[in-house]
């Protein structure tokens, strides 16, 4: 079991929290903090969510913005650090308010400018009358992204409380469903939104926010006239839901695993149509078509080799990521688990024991206790640091990319591995992997 991730350089708290800001369309996240700590916050976002056109840094030469679209920054040095921020900030708000264009701005105090001890709050209300500011004065130092990513969605939905109480008419005729546990840091997270959208859709739901995940202002406002929350994701969004539910009333659902495949998101469907009281055969055929199409090619396969069959694979992710990989892996393909590596496991998660006995039903528990770096599997889900890391130390396998950092890849096209188009899509790069 991978007790702390430190085999590889990963994200924490405060990124969560930017990305998740990030992922707010008329937003604008301003870090208190020195030039340092936004290059690759701002790198990261522009990359998942597209806003310029080239990499030209003179296209973005304000002194906050340091050459790059997103994640601008009050660049505090020593001096700041001594006297405080206020005047980097109200410079900042003042730029913000009198020359662009924005819907809401939130300043987000690195973990130096935490120790500071200005009231940014204040700060923002006399700087920026009038405009929706939301303030984050400590970042959680060393807890996990997607802690982070909890944790501001939270934060968020309780400065914003009483807007979001107010509103209560339902936005459609339709059942209305809001998505939880997504973030633009998740490789995917374009693809599987389009695709449990889709599947809702055809079931007769529509989904009225998709939570931090190119979402609007106006979308959060909502929050409170849905039928239902849905977490995806349960990492990154458990606790959201569970304040939505003691705020708001609303009631929400939460996978056991991300639902990838056509299982996964089946479960959900069915969990969700009963829910809401309407039926699931729409989603349900189209997951069957895909579970056909499948079927030709795994057949064709295993007829061959026996192939996927007892195929060792690795794994690295969140507990969400692990449990809803493995049962793929493991109950639709028959493939075997030779290291699971949670992210900063948790014995007592519901999901983990979920995991553990799944593993432990297949004589596979063994995988949590072993490190991935040792792992002699031909099929690797993690992050690409990790599937690099792997090749350069001379292993023999097939990676799957699941996790950012990415090696470069540039997918235009969205990608996905839950649903009918994940299940395939995760198929697919089975069959290739074991192949080439």
């Amino acid at each position: 079991m991978t007790s702390h991730y430190l085999t590889n350089i990963t994200p924490d708290s405060i990124s969560g929290i930017i990305f998740t800001y990030e992922g707010i369309r008329g937003s604008i996240v301003l870090m208190n903090g020195p030039t340092g700590c936004k290059y690759y916050h701002s790198a990261i976002s522009d990359s998942q969510m597209l806003r310029g056109t080239d990499f030209d840094p003179l296209n973005y030469p304000e002194l906050m913005y340091f050459g790059q679209p997103r994640v601008p920054c009050t660049y505090l040095d020593t001096r700041d650090y001594i006297y405080g921020s206020r005047e980097k900030l109200e410079e900042a708000l003042h730029y913000f308010c009198s020359s662009t264009d924005f819907d809401i701005i939130f300043i987000v105090n690195s973990p130096g400018a935490a120790l500071i001890g200005d009231d940014i709050a204040a700060i923002a209300a006399a700087a920026a009358p009038g405009r929706t500011v939301i303030t984050i004065e400590s970042p959680g130092y060393s807890k996990t992204e997607w802690y982070g990513a909890d944790f501001a969605c939270r934060e968020m939905i309780l400065q914003l409380l009483p807007l979001i109480k107010r509103q209560k008419k339902h936005p459609s005729e339709r059942p209305c469903a809001n998505l939880l546990g997504f973030s633009i840091f998740q490789k995917n997270h374009e693809g599987d939104l389009l695709e449990i959208k889709r599947l809702l859709n055809l079931c007769g739901i529509d989904v009225s926010c998709s939570l931090c995940c190119g979402c609007t202002p106006e979308e959060i406002k909502n929050l409170a006239s849905a039928d239902l929350n849905i977490v995806a994701n349960a990492s990154y969004g458990r606790g959201t839901a569970e304040l939505l539910a003691k705020e708001c009333g609303t009631p929400y659902m939460e996978c056991r695993g991300i639902p990838v495949g056509f299982p996964g998101m089946e479960e959900l469907i069915k969990d969700v149509c009963r829910r809401l009281n309407v039926s699931p055969a729409g989603a349900l055929e189209e997951l069957e078509k895909a579970r056909a199409r499948a079927y030709i090619y795994l057949s064709r396969l295993d007829s061959l080799t026996g192939l996927p069959k007892s195929v060792p694979f690795a794994i690295q992710g969140t507990v969400s990521q692990c449990l809803g990989y493995c049962r793929f892996l493991i109950r639709y393909l028959g493939m075997a688990a030779d290291c699971v590596a949670v992210l900063s496991p948790d014995r007592n998660d519901p999901e983990y024991r979920d995991l553990y006995d799944l593993l432990s039903s297949k004589n596979m528990a063994d995988a949590l206790e072993k490190d991935i770096l040792s792992t002699d599997a031909q099929l690797v889900f993690a992050d690409g640091s990790i599937i690099a890391k792997l090749k350069f130390m001379k292993h023999d396998f097939s990676g799957i990319e699941i996790n950012l950092p990415s090696i470069g890849y540039v997918d235009i096209v969205p990608k996905t591995h839950i649903g009918a188009a994940g299940g395939l899509a995760l198929t697919e790069q089975v069959i290739n992997g074991l192949m080439f």
